[in-house]
């Protein structure tokens, strides 16, 4: 069953009066619970994606078509075909709505959803709990208003206090079925944290199972993440190390992919508790909802959720029930070679380093050059100088016999050992020489021109990839096929879907060509800057027409982050998040202007050019 409930102790939605039905905070359930007489047929995975798309229309007035969306979207980000997605919304549960309930009192579960999750993620466990004799309460995370839950802690909050408020209302209102002397929690991801804040606050819970959540974080991979967590860990709201609660934690295998990490705040090592730890190492972060399972997408998908499924059903029998058989699961598990019981240990020597900085000028006329892009060769590692022509940049003591790469559109790249230009002191000047290029021809002609609008179109705002704050230098884009030589170009298009930043950011506009499928050149003589300011959102249109771009063949399109204004407040802010459409061939990022250009997603961003041919 769903129930709906308001907070009237909380605003939801700023700027409206107390009567209207979106002032105070909604609040949405959905329970699983025992049952013995099934009515009519099994409910369909749609029935329950169904409600993520009714809420949506509910809360932000939009939403019409996103349950077709977003199937189509978890088949392609899987690897499957559209149709995959289709199907996947016609599969058959074991969830039958408003079955009779079975006359008893049993043991309350609360579920913490995800990012923007819901029941739905991880049915397959919540069915199963209920089937074992469990109450399932699932409480959907979706942030403050708008409604797009991020890292930040008060949106954290909000899931915390709506399961506080949930849990409330059920015992005042005495439903029948639920125990809530016995307790115990299941956090997915992100709802992994909200979960240990909702212990941390409610010490009467018995148990706790997290799927790959959040409570244990990496350093290192992402600077908007790691700071947001770093906020958390000092607000004071987790005291591991005083919880009475049992303690399952579940692990992917592959959390430290792509990174290096660079410390950790490990919630299962702190924790003196009854705990459990398990690491599957061939899983990836998805494995741990019902997703990929149902859609059959990895040869593992439903080895691995079905021992999830036991996992955590035995975890709460033992500790919630008093019931045996996790113990002996928990060592079959132990024992497999795909599994380990030890926490992976980071390495917290910190290896000296240097912060260098400079001016980077014109050779000619000693101007200061801004944008101009320093790299690391092989390291991941650069930054982008300043309007003022100035750059910081961090560099480790053993990459000081490394290359760096400073380069820029219409000069000479001028590669030099970094040792070569720093030693051990700062600030330097590095001057670098014009480059004087011939423009491509471009033929003039009478003939009346057919208009196009190539790449992706899509303005979703529902399916999205955030471009977090990052390193100056990134870039995001997708390829765009060239179908008729010579193409005009005449504007640039993006679709801005979310803009969490709190302040000015400047991105560079990127054309390369394409060498047997990557990116070469850069097309582009001159600098395209594209201011986005605080808060804007929604298409935005750049238009080219004096820069006289001509295209002869498929190009690679991106935007780079270059400046930021106001960069304190952006470093909190949570991301830019860009529109994300299906036909496509994905989208590609790098970290720094000289890295390899790697495929982040099998859905493209939300780029596209229009031309004239």
């Amino acid at each position: 069953m769903s129930i709906s409930l308001v907070d009237s102790s909380r605003l939801w939605k700023p700027g409206t009066a107390s009567t209207d039905s979106l002032h105070f905070r909604p609040i949405d359930i959905d329970i699983w619970y025992p049952s013995l007489e099934a009515n009519g047929d099994p409910l369909p995975f749609g029935d329950l994606f169904g409600l993520f798309e009714s809420r949506g229309i509910k809360y932000q007035g939009m939403g019409e078509g996103l349950m077709d969306e977003l199937s189509i979207y978890f088949a392609l980000e899987l690897g499957l075909e559209i149709a995959d997605g289709n199907k996947m919304l016609q599969s058959e549960t074991k969830s039958y709505q408003d079955a009779s309930p079975v006359e008893n009192r049993f043991p309350v579960i609360v579920y913490m959803a995800g990012f923007n999750g819901m029941g739905y993620e991880n049915y397959r466990i919540l069915e199963n709990l209920a089937q074992h004799g469990f109450v399932v309460v699932s409480v959907w995370s979706m942030g403050r208003y708008p409604g797009h839950m991020t890292n930040h802690k008060l949106g954290m909050l909000e899931q915390v206090y709506d399961a506080e408020f949930a849990i409330k209302t059920l015992k005042r209102n005495e439903l029948p079925g639920m125990d809530w002397d016995k307790i115990g929690v299941v956090g997915c991801s992100w709802g992994g944290m909200s979960a240990a804040v909702l212990l941390d606050r409610n010490p009467e819970i018995k148990a706790f199972v997290s799927l790959d959540g959040s409570e244990t974080h990496y350093f290192g991979e992402s600077e908007i993440d790691d700071d947001f967590l770093k906020d958390i860990y000092a607000a004071d709201l987790l005291h591991p190390d005083k919880t009475q609660a049992a303690y399952l934690y579940l692990e992917s295998g592959n959390k430290w992919d792509g990174f290096e990490p660079v410390g950790e705040y490990n919630y299962f090592k702190k924790t003196n508790s009854r705990k459990h730890y398990l690491r599957f190492l061939k899983s990836k972060h998805e494995d741990f909802t019902s997703i990929p399972a149902m859609m059959d997408a990895y040869p593992h998908s439903n080895e691995m959720q079905n021992m999830l499924i036991k996992a955590v059903s035995l975890f709460f029998d033992l500790h919630i029930k008093d019931s045996g058989g996790f113990e002996a699961y928990y060592a079959q598990l132990a024992a497999d070679q795909n599994t380990s019981t030890q926490p992976v240990e980071i390495s917290y020597e910190i290896p000296d380093s240097f912060l260098f900085s400079g001016k980077i000028i014109n050779a000619k006329s000693n101007e200061a050059l801004p944008y101009v892009n320093l790299s690391i060769l092989g390291r991941d590692i650069g930054t982008v100088s300043n309007t003022d022509g100035q750059f910081e940049l961090t560099v480790k003591e053993e990459f000081l016999s490394d290359t760096i790469r400073i380069s820029m559109i219409g000069y000479k790249t001028k590669d030099m050992v970094i040792q070569d230009i720093f030693g051990k002191s700062s600030p330097v000047t590095i001057a670098l020489e014009e480059e004087i290029s011939r423009l491509s021809e471009v033929v003039v002609t009478t003939k009346a021109l057919k208009t196009r609008k190539l790449g992706n179109k899509t303005e979703s705002r529902f399916v999205g990839t955030p471009f977090a704050f990052g390193q100056l230098g990134a870039e995001m884009g997708i390829k765009i096929p060239i179908r008729n030589q010579p193409t005009y170009l005449d504007s640039f298009n993006f679709n801005v879907s979310y803009n969490m930043l709190g302040a000015k950011a400047l991105f560079r506009l990127n054309i390369y060509d394409l060498e047997k499928g990557e990116p070469g050149q850069n097309l582009l003589n001159r600098n395209i800057i594209i201011p986005l300011e605080i808060d804007q959102i929604g298409l935005i249109s750049v238009d080219l027409k004096d820069y006289n771009i001509v295209l002869h063949d498929d190009v690679l399109v991106t935007l780079e982050w270059v400046d930021n204004i106001g960069e304190t407040e952006v470093k909190k802010g949570a991301a830019v998040v860009f529109s994300l459409g299906f036909f496509t061939n994905g989208t590609y990022v790098k970290s720094t202007k000289d890295s390899k250009m790697r495929k982040m997603a099998n859905l493209g961003v939300g780029f596209n050019l229009d031309v004239r041919y």
